[in-house]
């Protein structure tokens, strides 16, 4: 019996911060300034001097973050580079582009600058006045602000039925030229990394973002993060491929030894199934060699983001109130609706499909351990925690700003009001280099969280009951089971472990739950329990434990009540056990109770919240 061991530590904490100011800013010729040299350090002596953690350590990054060099983000009015984003990641204090400044209250351990490969042919037009492209009228129109956001991604969704997507002769001219500009930028962003990477301190990762896009505004994206600094020759976007196969058949391809490489799906909720689907874009099936590929490569999923949760969705699959969280869409109708919510849009449905195609084909593609991160476009990564949103912009009053976000739309995500801050990656690596995260994201030893600094771990095998008052618990549970992540075999019940910390400037934590899936007789089947809740509080028949008594004062935001807990753990085994049946199993650790970002920015300008709008959440 194989049992899938996951932990999904989804916390959050809201709002969108400001910025802070930085060389990378561009004044009135929008062009950033050119990146660091990269410096090289001698292997060893680096490895020397970083501090290790045999027993790993909990990192907090994000890796998922846009700058001016995304072309959306540019138009955006984004004018804030990869060096203004490293800085920013760093505790630096940096001027958005809002001019507000701003800073994280405490610095990312890591980051993956993830600019839309897509862009990477038309980084001249805005960055470098000595190209051919610098001086076209489109690219005049770009930099002024006369060709907006708005106007790009229409026209860009407009072609979203084209496969391969089209390049932008219209600004490089032809397959030569945007190749060249595509590789040139590539090879800007290996640098700007490399000369930010501080191992022991500071990780900074080489990475893109691939974006396919789908009819009605839908999309097809992953994150590609490298191991180091041996990477493909060019960042294969979906100007080269036609479909997911192809992608991963591409990439694998291309990242020839010693390259290593991870991709992390995300905003699978806007994906309509096709993340999921047991067919590519093209309708057809995935053969065994693409699902093997595709399990090697693909190990990680970004559940929490700014375009919302991708865990669950009631009525989409799963039916407990827990997931009635950072939803977008409504729940699809119809079998081939768009801009709804369908069950292969969500992780939890993908992990019970994956169990099936183990049975089926032998090759389950979805052992996935999960991330949160922001998807931030205005170069401010890890910028989740409550505070003035990157939307307001200082000339204007507070009461004006408020008014204009709260009835704001995007044109690819609706209603800004249903939008969150964003989330974080956490890690649990034996030291902050780039190859020990990479390890510990491979081995899929990751948490999530929708913002804060909560750290959870989870461990299953043969453990004793007690193993949480031992000492040096950690030790025992790696030694006698597997941690997080991993696949863990076992003829009898095994014995879990779970333990979660509250960030220390966050809610005390509510509970702890596990929720597992299986398959019999091939019926998907899943359930959510308590394990353990905060001041004595007990599971009942129904396996929850009541509703806390904490809460929030929504005038003030103060929290009120005094149960919740700044520990939990629990030992448990699964009654339901069966030695024959393969299952996944996951822990979801919900704080107490706490405004929601837009209660918080309503209060600001003593306004009122929209009555379809929750006042409070439960950070995850």
């Amino acid at each position: 019996m194989s049992t899938f061991v996951r932990s999904i530590g989804l916390i959050c904490v809201v709002l969108w911060l400001t910025g802070c100011s930085d060389p990378d800013k561009v004044p009135q010729t929008h062009i950033s300034t050119p990146p660091v040299k990269a410096v090289t350090a001698d292997a060893k002596s680096v490895t020397a001097e970083v501090e290790r953690f045999p027993l790993r350590t909990a990192l907090f990054g994000d890796l998922h973050v846009h700058t001016s060099w995304s072309a959306d983000a540019y138009a955006g009015g984004n004018r804030l580079g990869p060096n203004s984003a490293y800085r920013f990641a760093k505790g630096e204090k940096v001027e958005l582009q809002t001019g507000i400044e701003a800073q994280l209250p405490v610095p990312l351990d890591f980051v993956a600058l993830t600019d839309h490969a897509e862009s990477f042919e038309i980084l001249p037009c805005t960055m470098s006045p000595d190209s051919p492209e610098f001086d076209l009228q489109l690219c005049r129109d770009i930099r002024s602000g006369d060709l907006d956001q708005a106007t790009m991604l229409k026209q860009a969704f407009d072609m979203a039925g084209v496969r391969p997507q089209p390049h932008q002769y219209d600004i490089c001219g032809d397959d030569k030229r945007c190749r060249a500009n595509a590789i040139a930028a590539w090879q800007r962003v290996q640098e700007v990394a490399n000369a930010h990477d501080d191992p022991g301190r500071f990780t900074a990762l080489i990475g893109y973002e691939f974006s396919s896009l789908l009819t009605e505004m839908g999309m097809l994206h992953r994150n590609v993060i490298f191991r180091g600094t041996d990477v493909i020759p060019h960042a294969i976007s979906s100007m080269d491929v036609r479909t997911q196969k192809d992608f991963f058949a591409q990439l694998d391809a291309a990242c020839e030894e010693p390259c290593e490489v991870l991709t992390i799906p995300h905003n699978t909720n806007f994906s309509w199934g096709l993340t999921f689907s047991r067919t590519d874009e093209e309708g057809a099936a995935y053969t065994s060699e693409d699902l093997e590929r595709r399990a090697r490569i693909e190990r990680l999923f970004e559940v929490t983001q700014q375009k919302g949760n991708s865990e669950c969705q009631i009525s989409v699959g799963a039916a407990d109130e827990d997931c009635n969280v950072g939803n977008i869409f409504p729940p699809c109708e119809g079998e081939d609706d768009r801009r709804c919510a369908s069950e292969g849009s969500f992780l939890r449905n993908a992990l019970l499909d994956g169990l099936a195609l183990g049975t089926e084909r032998g090759i389950n593609p979805y052992k996935l351990g999960v991330i949160g991160s922001t998807d931030t476009h205005t170069s401010d990564p890890g910028n989740t925690r409550a505070g003035t949103p990157t939307l307001l912009k200082p000339a204007e009053g507070i009461g004006f700003a408020v008014d204009r976000v709260m009835g704001a739309k995007s044109p690819v995500m609706g209603p800004v009001i249903k939008l969150s801050p964003g989330g974080l990656a956490g890690v649990w690596a034996e030291a902050n280099t780039r190859a020990d995260i990479f390890d510990a994201m491979k081995r899929r030893e990751t948490f999530a969280t929708s913002g804060s600094r909560m750290r959870i771990r989870f461990f299953g095998g043969n453990l004793p009951e007690d193993v949480g008052a031992r000492d040096n618990p950690v030790a025992l549970a790696y030694k006698r089971g597997v941690p997080m992540g991993s696949d863990l075999t076992a003829s009898s019940a095994p014995r879990f472990w779970v333990w979660a910390i509250q960030d220390p400037d966050g809610p005390p934590l509510d509970r702890i739950q596990i929720v597992k899936g299986w398959v019999e007789n091939g019926e998907k089947r899943q359930r959510v329990r308590d394990v353990v809740c905060s001041n004595g509080r007990l599971p009942g028949a129904s396996g929850k434990c009541r509703r806390t008594t904490a809460d929030v004062n929504l005038k003030t935001c103060e929290r009120t009540g005094k149960e919740g807990a700044s520990e939990l753990q629990v030992t448990f085994s699964d009654p339901d056990f069966s030695a024959e049946q393969s299952a996944f199993y996951y822990a979801r650790v919900l704080e107490n109770p706490s405004c929601r970002w837009t209660t918080r920015f309503a209060n600001s300008a003593d306004r009122d919240l929209p009555d379809d709008l929750p006042a409070t959440v439960q950070e995850r």
